[in-house]
């Protein structure tokens, strides 16, 4: 998949690019799954892990035009069906307040966190 693929989803799904850092070799991900309908990259999963007690799910993209379909749904649950393969400990997500129905159909639940953008 090219930088320009997934920073094309990025600004679809109303976020930021981000083709510098995609660009970096130091950008790796544990694993990333991608949907596409002909060749074009309708959706788009990521992790990061130290591939032992923690996985970190990322970037859940679904083009607009494409929601509602049940596409990210089934990148969640391949997401997470390979991260308990690899007998991942602790699987964690952050996301908006609205969307907390969708992660807790996949058992995800609440808990108190923190972020901070540095950028």
């Amino acid at each position: 998949m090219s930088v320009k693929a997934l920073a094309d989803l990025r600004e679809a799904v109303g976020w930021n690019r981000m083709e510098g850092a995609y660009q970096s070799p130091l950008m790796t991900s544990y694993c990333h799954i991608a949907a596409y309908e002909d060749e074009k990259l309708i959706g788009y999963i990521d992790s990061v892990s130290n591939g032992v007690t923690d996985a970190y799910i990322q970037d859940l993209m679904v083009c607009p035009d494409h929601q509602g379909k049940g596409i990210g749904t089934a990148l969640m649950k391949q997401m997470i069906e390979y991260l308990k393969e690899k007998h991942i400990y602790m699987i964690s997500v952050v996301y908006e307040e609205s969307l907390k129905p969708f992660y807790e159909r996949f058992g995800f639940c609440s808990m108190l966190c923190g972020q901070m953008e540095t950028c």
